[in-house]
Parts: structure tokens; C-alpha cells; sequence
């Protein structure tokens, strides 16, 4: 009795260990995206996460997925409640996005119970597999996902990012988590789920993940104009907080870009080389600029003081009563061409439309106060600029969020685009680290299609991205701002590009198949189990160890 209470005190003490080692882990992954951006810590964090779950039984490495993905999500999505106006949703999301990372357990787990998959190749190629095909999948269910978090995205400054225009987002996941169980493979002293490593091994593995980590560089990222540059004037006008209330007064935001765009047009670099077109924000005219003439006078002035057309952002109602969020160009002295303007294909679940109104609207203040819901809209994700020079330029759009979609982006990119435009809104979230974790997606982006991409924002953070993903200007949070920037046009396409959704189809189709084939494996050997001393015995050491 006294030896069965002592073994469950070590039990305990054992699972609250790994909790706490899982709770370092997820922070070390969180560190590797902005503020913070240390990138080379998500695969050490990667492999000290995986070193836990592969040789603990079911309940125990359920536990520390919890406390792994929890302290990950929690500080990385700290914005949350600046947006939604209650810390639940906070909680919730994190919490969702770590029944992912659970089921993603469950997943590679049943793969112990086969014998060839227990080398450190097979290993890692059937934990990066089913890892991309699970991130695929929460990037896209339930609604539109949430592609947040990736641990693609801090690659965007390693040499994996290389990998990007391959293979897209899925790919570069997929070489993260293959190193980091080459790297955790290298450090097991014992390895009770899978066989034991060789000594001489080990250094091998190690080495091996080091070479794999710095062989993408060897993949070249052009910056080179294929079809001549584009000087690009980017506005920030900034906003008043609380946004609600400046949005409020009819002029009050178009007033500041306004004012902005006159501060633009006064720059010697602007009177030097006139700008082809000025970039501004999502909603930074806050009325419908054909409905209210006053409004399509400030942005007219704008446009004629710069002699340029106007990318802008707005919102109205629609015949259904339903918001739309448009981009359009608004052309000097003749206004909004109402033939070619793109609305947002993607709007955010419980932010521009509510799934569960009645339910959220209790408890969510700051969305109760969004009485209608966003319309997806369904034109192309494609603009055409008309040139001071007589060009025609297709431009590929998404409007702020969308920046996370290879979808929306992609989808422009593939109908010709050759550079991409992705205005954005993100008073909400104030001087958080949303506004640079934006940042690092729209660099995946352009680092994915090879091209240029530029981020204007109303507020927030505005950049302008090369098509290796390097940043060549940005500007600070909650300040009044411009850039000025001569932007390479590209018309080639990558292989990330001509495959489009096919790839993480492919890792969300292999990752089912992998979980099918390991759940008829499991209950296969539940049924097989022998209830006796060293048969019993045996199980428990081909698969697992506590």
C-alpha cells in the first residue's frame, strides 16, 4: 500500500513537471513571432514540446499539449479582448486553437503503435505531415479558420522561409517540425515509444537538422523588376481613440488622410518623382464617398493635390442590409470607378459577423455594438492601375485579415497580379503586437508568390515589403505617417503560386488518412492485448513509457 502511494506521488510529481516543461515550451515557441521575433527559437521549443508527448501515456501528454499550447496562444493573441471588449473570447480562442494541437497528439501517437514508424525518419516525416495538415485545417475551419500562429511565420526571417515559394505556408510548417524531431531524436538518452538510438546517431541527427535548417538558402528570392517599378506614396492618417467615436463624426478620418495626403504631395521626394498611386487604408473614408459628395470632395482634393489615383477603403449598406467592406481607385477629378472595386471575400468570425449573435452579443460588448453583419463579398481579388505612363497594372488585393489567406492573395497573384495591396485597419488593437504579427504574415505572403506587398494602414503599422519578404519602410503605431517607395513589378510565377490550395489539400488528405490508418491500428491492438504478466510487459514497451 505504502509503495502504491509513493508510486502515484511520483506519478504526480512527474505530470506536473511535464506540464511545467510543456508551459516553457509553448512560451519559447510564442517568442518566436513579433514583438519579440526570436524565429530560432520554434524548433528547440518544437523538439522540448515533442520530447514530452512521445514517451508519455495518453492523459499525460494530453496535459501537456494543454499547458504547451495555452501558454503559446495566450500571450500571442493578447489583443483579443482590445477588439471584442471581453477576455472570454481571448480564453476561448486560445482554447480552440489548442484542441488542435491535441488532436494533432492524438494523431502521431496511434503512428507509434507501427514499427517502421518508429525510426527518426519516418518519425519526422509522419509528425511534419500530419503537423501541416492539421495547422491547414484550423486555418480554414470552423467558418474561415483562424491562420494565426503558424510556426511557418517566424520563418520568414530563416533560411526555411526560402521554402515558401515551393511550397507555401504547409511546406515551410512541415520543415520545422521534421528538424525539430530530428533535433529531439539527437538528445533522447532512451527513447521507450520508438527504438533506441545508437550512439553514433545522434551526432548524426543533430548534424543532419543543422544542414537542413541552412540548405533552403540555397534557394534564390528575386527582387528584380520584371515589369518595371511602380512609386508607390503610402498614407497612414492615423485615428483618434476610441475609433468608434471618431468613425462617428461624418469627414473626421477622411479629414485626416486628407491631410496626410497634402503632407505627401509636399515631400521634395514627391515633387521630384510624382508618385503613380497613393495607398490608402482599410476605412480610411469613413462614408461612402458617392453616396456623401462632401466626403468625395476631401478624397478628390487628395487625389488632384498628388496627381494620382487613390486606392481607398469603405463601407456601406448593401440591398440585403448587410455591410460590405470596399477597396476601390478613385481617380482625380473623376471619382470611384464602380466597375472595378473588390469587396472583402473573408470577413472575421465574431468581429465584422457574428455566427452566434444572440449568444455573443451577452457577453461581448464591443461586438454587440456591430448591429449588422459583413457580407463575403465575390469579385476577383484583382485591380487594375491606370499609369501616369499609359500602363495598365493588375494588382492583387485582400483587405487586412485577408493578409493571412494564401486563398485571397493567391488567388490575385494567379490572375495576374504584380504586386500585392493589402490596405488595413487595426485601431483596435492599439500598440499591441497584432500590427507586426500582420507584418510577418503579409512577408510570408510576398515571399510565397514573389512579390512586392505593401500594407497601408489607417492606423497601425504600414509597410512595404520586397518580394523576398525584407522590409524596406514601415511606420510606427497610432501616428500620423507616409511612405515613399519604388516598387519591383514581377510577373513570374512560383510553384506555390500555379499550385494554389492543392498543396495543403495534400497535407490535409494525407494527414486523415494517417489518422485513420493509425485509430485501425490502435483499436487493433486493444484488441490483440494479451491480459497477462509479459506479454502485457512487452505492449507497454513498444508503446509507451511513463
Amino acid at each position: 500500500m505504502r509503495t502504491l502511494q509513493i508510486l502515484r506521488r511520483a506519478s504526480i510529481a512527474q505530470t506536473c513537471a511535464d506540464a511545467m516543461i510543456g508551459a516553457v515550451a509553448g512560451l519559447a515557441l510564442y517568442s518566436s513571432f513579433p514583438p519579440l521575433g526570436w524565429w530560432w527559437m520554434s524548433i528547440p521549443a518544437l523538439a522540448l514540446f515533442i520530447s514530452r508527448i512521445d514517451e508519455a501515456r495518453a492523459p499525460r501528454a494530453l496535459g501537456v499539449t494543454l499547458s504547451f499550447g495555452m501558454s503559446m496562444w495566450l500571450p500571442l493573441i493578447d489583443w483579443i479582448p482590445m477588439a471584442v471588449g471581453t477576455r472570454a473570447a481571448w480564453f476561448v480562442l486560445a482554447f480552440v486553437q489548442t484542441l488542435f494541437l491535441c488532436a494533432w497528439v492524438v494523431f502521431v501517437r496511434w503512428t507509434s503503435l507501427w514499427r517502421a514508424a518508429r525510426s527518426p525518419l519516418a518519425q519526422a516525416l509522419l509528425y511534419a505531415i500530419s503537423w501541416a495538415g492539421v495547422d491547414a485545417a484550423r486555418s480554414r475551419w470552423p467558418w474561415s479558420g483562424f491562420p494565426w500562429g503558424s510556426v511557418a511565420l517566424p520563418q520568414v526571417d530563416s533560411p526555411l522561409g526560402h521554402l515558401a515559394p515551393v511550397g507555401g505556408t504547409s511546406l515551410v510548417a512541415a520543415a520545422v517540425v521534421f528538424i525539430a524531431v530530428l533535433l529531439r531524436r539527437s538528445c533522447a538518452g532512451r527513447d521507450g515509444a520508438f527504438a533506441p538510438e545508437r550512439r553514433f546517431s545522434r551526432p548524426l541527427l543533430a548534424l543532419s537538422a543543422c544542414v537542413l535548417v541552412v540548405a533552403p538558402a540555397a534557394i534564390p528570392l528575386s527582387n528584380e523588376a520584371e515589369a518595371g517599378t511602380v512609386r508607390v506614396g503610402v498614407v497612414q492618417g492615423d485615428i483618434a481613440l476610441p475609433g468608434a467615436q471618431a468613425y462617428s463624426h461624418p469627414g473626421e478620418v477622411t479629414g485626416n488622410n486628407l491631410r496626410a495626403s497634402l503632407q505627401l504631395a509636399a515631400d521634395p521626394a514627391v515633387q521630384e518623382g510624382p508618385i503613380d498611386v497613393a495607398l490608402w487604408g482599410e476605412g480610411s473614408v469613413d462614408r461612402d464617398p458617392v453616396t456623401f459628395p462632401a466626403i468625395g470632395a476631401m478624397v478628390d482634393e487628395a487625389a488632384l493635390t498628388l496627381d494620382a489615383p487613390i486606392i481607398i477603403g469603405y463601407t456601406n449598406l448593401n440591398e440585403r442590409d448587410r455591410v460590405k467592406n470596399w477597396l476601390a481607385v478613385w481617380e482625380p477629378g473623376r471619382g470611384v470607378d464602380e466597375e472595378a472595386r473588390y469587396s472583402k471575400h473573408v470577413p472575421v468570425p465574431f468581429g465584422e459577423f457574428i455566427p452566434f449573435r444572440d449568444v455573443i452579443s451577452s457577453f461581448a460588448t464591443e461586438v454587440a455594438q456591430a448591429s449588422k453583419d459583413m457580407e463575403a463579398g465575390q469579385e476577383a481579388p484583382l485591380m487594375t492601375l491606370r499609369l501616369r505612363d499609359g500602363r495598365d497594372v493588375p494588382v492583387a488585393v485582400g483587405i487586412c485579415f485577408e493578409a493571412a489567406y494564401p486563398s485571397v492573395i493567391g488567388q490575385g497573384v494567379a490572375l495576374g497580379g504584380q504586386m500585392i495591396v493589402t490596405p488595413s485597419n487595426n485601431y483596435h488593437f492599439r500598440s499591441s503586437g497584432e500590427s507586426a504579427q500582420q507584418g510577418q504574415l503579409l512577408r510570408m505572403r510576398a515571399m510565397e508568390y514573389s512579390r512586392a506587398a505593401i500594407q497601408s494602414s489607417t492606423t497601425g503599422s504600414s509597410y512595404v515589403i520586397r518580394p523576398d519578404g525584407s522590409v524596406l519602410a514601415s511606420t510606427n503605431t497610432q501616428s500620423v505617417a507616409t511612405l515613399i517607395a519604388d516598387v519591383p513589378l514581377r510577373t513570374s510565377t512560383t510553384l506555390a503560386t500555379r499550385a494554389g490550395e492543392r498543396i495543403p489539400s495534400a497535407f490535409m488528405g494525407a494527414t486523415l488518412l494517417i489518422a485513420l490508418a493509425g485509430l485501425v491500428a490502435a483499436l487493433r491492438g486493444r484488441a490483440s492485448m494479451r491480459p497477462a504478466g509479459a506479454a502485457t510487459r512487452d505492449n507497454r514497451q513498444n508503446v509507451t513509457h511513463d
